[in-house]
């Protein structure tokens, strides 16, 4: 070989070699703290639902819109960050999650949370349960606890009857993948009853569930007086309960007698050492002027607070739908207190 040859022969074999192809680019693991990739859009309808009651319904949902200042504003009560009414931008169908709202609360109660998940590509429907409202609580309480889940339930399906061709939430769920729930307080005890726990009413066990639930977490659950620890022990799905130490409302030893009924796996604890009740839902002291159980400067800060809770909700909800390594984003923090059962 001649020594144009060997050289020749030795500039293709560099160029062959391994370190000259660029290697695959990474990608790295979905923030579950921060802002995700799209902005947040929210809307409301009206459905009548299964059992005749008239229901209002917020949906929060994923855009790519531009805000350009249209922010917003809740039943022109409450300014929240979502886009009001933007486009839907659903490249393929996001995990969907049902919002119940405490007693005398408001589907948008809670918004940072829906605004939360839809910038990471989630879609979130929140039904008011009509007679238990801010503007409306005429209902009973018996009517109303047997209701609940039924609710959740009506706002899903009517999502999903918008999901087809033409629909106005098209391709942004999947029917077939069912739902998890969220809920505070009251809703608590929605996510409970709807996650599969069995509802003692009057002596006989009433199971309100439904099969599409895929996961739950609760904030503050109230017990209704005991009525779903014992059959707390049905939920096969995975749960998390959040609270408050300091809740005057849903006391936390009521919060922890729930958890300690549950049986599944994974199943996750965690306590707010210095929030209250409406720490969860900072409407009840803006709005309705509440003060203590979580309103005022004794309490966590807010945005510390809200923080934590989106970040833990969701790492949790993703864990549940398959990310192995969303329950290592729980937040670490002196503000927050895990026990996790994987």
């Amino acid at each position: 070989m001649t020594a144009r040859h060997a050289a020749l022969s030795l500039l293709l074999l560099s160029a062959c070699t391994p370190e000259k192809v660029p290697p695959e680019e990474e990608i790295p693991p979905p923030d579950y703290s921060a802002p995700g990739a799209w902005r947040a859009a929210s809307a409301e309808v009206e459905i009548v639902g299964s059992t005749g009651v008239t229901l209002p319904v917020q949906i929060w949902y994923p855009t790519m819109d531009e805000l350009e200042g249209n922010k917003i504003r809740y039943d022109d009560l409450l300014d929240g960050e979502a886009i009001a009414g933007g486009s839907p931008d659903c490249p393929a169908p996001g995990p969907l999650v049902a919002f119940s709202h405490g007693s005398g609360g408001m589907r948008w109660q809670s918004p940072f949370f829906g605004e939360h998940l839809a910038s990471h590509g989630w879609v979130v429907v929140a039904p008011d349960h009509t007679g238990n409202t801010f503007l409306d609580d005429s209902g009973s309480i018996e009517e109303i606890a047997l209701r609940r889940p039924q609710d959740l339930a009506d706002a899903v399906d009517w999502l999903f009857s918008e999901n087809g061709a033409g629909g106005s939430y098209e391709g942004c769920v999947d029917a077939a993948a069912g739902y998890a729930v969220v809920g505070h307080s009251f809703g608590g005890y929605t996510t409970y009853a709807a996650a599969g726990a069995e509802v003692d009413w009057n002596g006989d066990m009433v199971d309100l569930s439904d099969p599409r639930v895929w996961a739950g977490v609760a904030w503050a659950p109230w017990d209704v007086g005991g009525a779903i620890v014992e059959g707390a022990a049905s939920i096969s799905v995975p749960m998390a309960t959040l609270g408050g130490t300091l809740d005057d409302t849903t006391i936390w030893s009521t919060q922890l007698a729930l958890y300690n009924a549950l049986t599944v796996a994974p199943r996750a604890l965690g306590e707010f050492p210095t929030a209250g009740h409406y720490s969860f839902s900072p409407v009840a002291c803006t709005l309705a002027g509440l003060k203590g159980d979580g309103c005022g400067d004794a309490f966590i800060d807010l945005d510390l607070f809200v923080d934590l809770v989106n970040t833990s909700t969701l790492s949790f909800l993703a864990g549940a739908n398959g990310d192995a390594a969303a329950l290592e984003q729980l937040p670490d923090s002196p503000e927050l207190l895990w026990t996790v059962v994987e």
